[in-house]
């Protein structure tokens, strides 16, 4: 695959997920939860417009900018994830888990795809997939732990918050 077609194929998951967090903002009713899927879309926004950058510089071969993939996500989201923990609606949460679990199953996925191009790359593009990769994979643990909090499963940031062992 040459590095037109994996842009590409790149822009079709961008697409799908940020089209995943845009459904996601319509179908929550909790503030919070739509202030989270708004910046994940705002963040999978900017990889979509950065993919197309690319494509029209390749097509002139000219040079990618690589600072120019960087996360969009800011520590506001940080603001969020602490204000998740305030106690959701019951009724919400079952939208909010839907929601998560369907965009930790395409982040995956496109963690994934970052993963493997990458590994078959070189260059330019080999260090742009790098970082894609890295930007979804903080995307996978963002997800993750908004997850596991909704599903009240004892974990926060990845760590147990109640040892039932002491």
């Amino acid at each position: 695959m040459d590095s037109q077609d994996i842009f590409k194929s790149a822009l079709i998951y961008e697409k799908k997920i940020r089209d995943l967090y845009l459904s996601a903002i319509d179908t929550i009713d909790d503030p919070r939860g739509k202030d989270l899927f708004k910046a994940l879309a705002d963040d999978e926004q900017s990889h979509v417009e950065f993919l197309e950058y690319s494509l029209d510089r390749l097509a002139s071969a000219r040079e990618i900018d690589l600072e120019k993939p960087a996360p969009v996500l800011s520590l506001a989201v940080d603001d969020d994830v602490s204000r998740m923990k305030e106690k959701i609606p019951e009724k919400l949460l079952g939208d909010i888990k839907r929601a998560l679990n369907a965009a930790l199953v395409l982040e995956v996925e496109t963690s994934r795809f970052y993963k493997k191009a990458c590994d078959n790359s070189t260059g330019q593009v080999k260090e742009i997939l790098k970082k894609f990769y890295e930007i979804e994979q903080g995307h996978v643990e963002l997800v993750q732990i908004q997850l596991d909090y909704a599903s009240g499963n004892g974990y926060w940031f990845n760590f147990m918050e109640i040892d039932m062992e002491d």
